[in-house]
């Protein structure tokens, strides 16, 4: 198997490979998260919106923002664990909305969804009590950006929780995890989805997403305040979070 180039030479090139890659998924990401996370990502989700809901429980209806929302997960985690969130969600795949859209219908709840862009997002200064993101990320073009933006739509006093793959550090984990990504991961994803390069660019973004450190330096300097990180599953996973 010849080896995939994914060194994009401009923020526009990723930002419409990224839109078009999760385009052609949209329909099959559900199932593929579930399974190669053997059913983790569901805890991953419910540990990070634990957080969010310890954070706002004085807040009677807190507006919520799910950045790279996708079809849904995330936001009906926090419908979930609080009901009266107002929650918006934003994605830059239109048929991933239409499967979170689909979702929302069948479960007749109140979420906002629609296209947004995390570099230039569509919502006043101090509009939302919380930001989430899960396991998007790694697809932003350019994370300071990105966060800026996110901290300047937060109201002061609320929290950021990311969400996002990562690289085990201690063994043996590392070492499978390393083993897992590059030959098994892509060998299902191809057979499932029949997008197989999809899941070739996963292990290659996680590889070249900012470390641990890094990511708090960066939220730090941006102003996040109580910027910190956790890592879940040995590693395999990493909650950033700050506070405005």
């Amino acid at each position: 198997m010849n080896k995939i180039d994914f060194n994009f030479t401009s923020r526009d090139e990723k930002k419409k490979y990224v839109r078009q890659m999760f385009s052609n998924i949209a329909g099959r990401y559900d199932f593929l998260n579930h399974f190669l996370s053997v059913g983790q990502d569901y805890r991953w989700r419910r540990i990070a919106v634990g957080i969010v809901a310890k954070h706002l429980v004085n807040i009677a209806h807190p507006q919520i923002l799910d950045i790279a929302c996708g079809t849904g997960d995330l936001s009906f985690e926090v419908l979930r664990q609080i009901p009266s969130a107002h929650i918006t969600g934003i994605d830059l795949a239109k048929p991933m909305l239409d499967v979170f859209q689909e979702k929302i219908t069948k479960r007749s709840v109140r979420i906002t969804i629609s296209e947004g862009d995390v570099e230039a997002l569509q919502f006043p200064d101090n509009t939302f009590d919380a930001v989430t993101i899960g396991f998007g990320t790694r697809n932003f073009t350019t994370l300071d950006i990105a966060f800026a933006e996110i901290y300047r739509v937060m109201k002061p006093g609320g929290i950021f929780v990311n969400l996002e793959l990562s690289k085990p550090r201690h063994f043996p984990m590392k070492q499978f995890y390393s083993f897992y990504s590059k030959f098994i991961l892509p060998l299902i994803g191809k057979g499932v989805s029949k997008h197989g390069e999809a899941y070739s660019y996963l292990p290659d973004s996680v590889q070249k997403f900012p470390e641990r450190e890094q990511i708090i330096s960066l939220l730090t300097t941006i102003g996040f305040k109580n910027a910190r990180w956790r890592d879940l599953s040995a590693g395999i996973v990493t909650m950033h979070l700050g506070e405005k």
